[in-house]
């Protein structure tokens, strides 16, 4: 009774299956893709909210839809392209500038100046005006950003899983 057995305690280590380590990749992919999805939406919003580049006032001359009209489903609003010049006095000396604009969901009034920004790849797209519409835009990368978290809670349990488990077995056998 007074005697203490010395018990070898045996470590295990838990192997994942394919389908677990399948399932693990594929989280950690798709929460990659939706951080990918918050950059590019982070980038177009500051073009479309008129945050860098450069910043003109367009007066349209004509515009041309890029989609049809109505879909099967009943009505769509077409993504209009709209062609115009920029004043000379905003064209920094070149004379009339013409330039494309694309994004437009309704058809803006011919002749009067409409704001349009360049986007860092280079477009130029219209600069949302209305408070709701800035607001959304500007939170818009935020959606993304939070399912691509809730994906990547999986790897991330899996590696903080595998590395505290390797800490356990070196102070195990120390």
């Amino acid at each position: 009774m007074g005697s203490y057995d010395r018990t070898v305690i045996k470590q295990t280590t838990v192997r994942m299956g394919r389908k677990q380590v399948l399932g693990t990749v594929v989280c950690g992919v798709i929460a990659l893709s939706l951080v990918g999805v918050a950059v590019y939406l982070a980038v177009s919003a500051v073009g479309r909210l008129g945050l860098v580049g450069q910043q003109l006032a367009m007066r349209v001359t004509y515009c041309d839809a890029t989609a049809p009209a109505t879909t099967s489903r009943g009505g769509s609003r077409p993504d209009l392209v709209c062609r115009g010049f920029v004043d000379p006095a905003q064209a920094s000396g070149r004379g009339t500038q013409r330039i494309t604009a694309t994004g437009f969901s309704s058809e803006p009034r011919f002749g009067v100046p409409v704001e349009v920004s360049k986007e860092p790849w280079g477009s130029w797209v219209p600069v949302d005006q209305g408070a709701w519409n800035k607001l959304g835009r500007g939170l818009s990368p935020l959606v993304p950003l939070a399912f691509a978290g809730l994906f990547a809670k999986v790897p991330v349990a899996v590696w903080r899983g595998r590395r505290n488990s390797g800490q356990s077995r070196e102070g195990a056998s120390a």
